[in-house]
């Protein structure tokens, strides 16, 4: 996983993005490395209660399956993209994401999401 100088994963949010003044969401998914399941958990595990104290969240809520123990699937939605841009560079973000590459297989995905109507 290649990261920015501020460890947020290269492309992870593109300009457009960034840019919005409505809400957007992101559908995410990571894996774990093998034998690293337990420790990505315990990493996104600890940055729920903050990421859902931060100015601008909406929802973030965090899936995985009992079949594949280490995959975790993200829905997170924001204000705005500011909001989005503001929350990656907290510092328990920015101390999360400097884990991630030696907790997640290949690359984090995302698909971003613009409601239909507010």
């Amino acid at each position: 996983m290649s990261t920015t100088e501020d460890t947020v994963p290269d492309g992870l949010m593109p300009a457009d993005v960034l840019a919005s003044p409505t809400a957007v969401a992101v559908y995410g998914f990571a894996r774990a490395k093998a034998g690293k399941e337990r420790e990505l958990e315990d990493a996104i595990r600890a940055i729920i209660p903050s990421v859902r104290a931060e100015q601008g969240h909406e929802q973030y809520s965090v899936h995985t399956t009992k079949e594949q123990p280490g995959a975790f699937a993200f829905y997170e939605r924001w204000s705005s993209g500011a909001d989005i841009a503001r929350h990656v560079q907290q510092p328990h973000m920015q101390e999360y994401f400097g884990k991630l590459g030696d907790l997640v297989e290949g690359e984090l995905e995302a698909e971003w999401l613009w409601p239909l109507a507010d």
